[in-house]
């Protein structure tokens, strides 16, 4: 029995599971699970409530470990984010959230940068949230005192560890890191004006990077999509949907495209597990609805979309919409910008987001076969919203493709896969 459990921190659901890689299928059994969001810390940003979260990681842990040994340990989480540390390894402050406002000014950030420049060094697509305009807005007495800047799957790893590593796909995520080389790149450091000794070195996933409680910690796909994409087994022609809190949409490709075409579409080129990169674009995808959900007193997310199976489909708006950001009212928000009557009910909101969110993914994927020369022949989604038999359906009938569901817990899967191999390999 090779038993390994995978941390997966979603923006909203933190998870611990535990796999058992020597049965087959794979299954990936949740041993714990927290729901949680950003807070509004004490200066009015919005953070993320870490020391909360890594107790409930450890919550997990401990459970995994009462199942039975362990053999390794990964972990996963959304990218972008990240936090900063002082002398001695202490976290200096909580992380912001990449949905704080302070990267409100980003586009001009981007302007002074170069557009086409962050493109062709980086290629990974301009939004608001990118690590690189978060630090361009970070408060710059805090950057003085820091040591070491950790993306969130590495601080998890260096509050069960200690240990002081850059992963290459949560660093991909960046907008920091040189494509063509695959370390920081040092223009970009300096352009914002930053101490390079800030950026660890960067690992492949499988590296040790140390033990929790005598259980070895390996890197894994640091960012959550590359670990999702890593339980796939894509058959040329196909599309990946990684359907979650977004939807991120794309193929492996065996090397970047820095074209313009890319560019201007928005395509980003993340480094992908292994070799090559998932060339995808972001969908603002099951946020709209949660956000709605807890406005609405927190009903089960397929109770919610199953009763919007039976309502006609009506106007559909563009999920990416900066509006919905920061909206302290989703659905408010949401019926204004779709034009909805006030006679409209819950399931017309709900169907009306489910049919922008699909139809918005069949654009991305029209888009991305033009980009790689040949149309999209399947698409695989994997993540909680494959567990939506509506929104899968909306999704065939959007794209015109067959559309195949891999698990909800895809990500756990393939953070542990990533562990699997790396255990193995010591053992040999």
């Amino acid at each position: 029995m090779l038993r390994v459990a995978a941390v997966d921190l979603g923006a909203t659901s933190a998870r611990v599971a535990v796999v058992d890689l020597d049965r087959e299928p794979l299954e990936a059994e949740i041993v714990h699970r927290y729901a949680h969001q950003p807070i509004t810390w004490s200066d009015g940003s919005l953070r993320w409530d870490w020391e909360r979260l890594m107790a409930e990681v450890e919550v997990g842990l401990e459970r995994a470990l009462e199942g039975g040994p362990l053999a390794s340990i990964g972990v996963d989480t959304w990218g972008v984010d990240y936090g900063l540390l002082g002398d001695g390894g202490a976290l200096l402050s909580p992380p912001y959230s990449y949905r704080d406002s302070r990267t409100d000014a980003w586009e001009a950030v981007a302007d002074r940068l170069g557009r086409q420049r962050l493109y062709a060094l980086t290629g990974i697509q301009l939004m608001a949230i990118n690590t690189v305009f978060q630090l361009a807005a970070h408060d710059r007495r805090e950057l003085d005192d820091a040591t070491t800047l950790l993306m969130l799957p590495e601080l998890v790893v260096h509050h069960l560890t200690g240990a002081l590593t850059g992963e290459v796909t949560s660093a991909g995520t960046s907008a920091l890191v040189d494509v063509a080389t695959g370390t920081w790149s040092a223009e970009l450091v300096d352009d914002l004006d930053l101490d390079p000794t800030l950026f660890p070195p960067i690992a492949r996933a499988g590296a040790p990077v140390g033990r929790w409680r005598g259980v070895p910690v390996h890197l894994v796909g640091g960012h959550d999509t590359a670990s999702a994409v890593a339980a796939c087994s894509s058959p040329p022609g196909a599309a990946f949907v990684s359907a979650g809190t977004w939807f991120l949409v794309g193929a492996l490709r065996s090397g970047p495209d820095l074209s313009s075409e890319a560019r201007e579409a928005n395509f980003s080129n993340e480094p992908a597990i292994s070799q090559g990169v998932r060339f995808l674009k972001n969908v603002t995808g099951l946020w709209l609805l949660e956000r709605c959900r807890a406005q609405w007193g927190g009903p089960p997310l397929a109770t919610l979309v199953s009763t919007a199976e039976a309502t006609a489909p009506g106007p559909r708006f563009d999920p990416n919409d900066a509006r919905f950001e920061r909206t302290a009212d989703m659905e408010a928000e949401i019926r204004s910008a779709a034009a909805l009557p006030t006679s409209a009910d819950r399931a017309a909101v709900v169907r009306c987001i489910v049919d922008s969110i699909a139809y918005a993914v069949a654009g991305v994927v029209d888009q991305l076969g033009g980009l790689i020369g040949s149309p999209v022949t399947a698409i695989d989604v994997v993540g909680g919203g494959g567990q939506l038999p509506l929104l899968v359906e909306l999704l065939r009938r959007a794209t015109g493709v067959p559309v195949r569901v891999g698990p909800a817990e895809a990500t756990a899967i393939g953070n542990a896969l990533v562990q699997g191999d790396a255990v193995r390999a010591r053992q040999c």
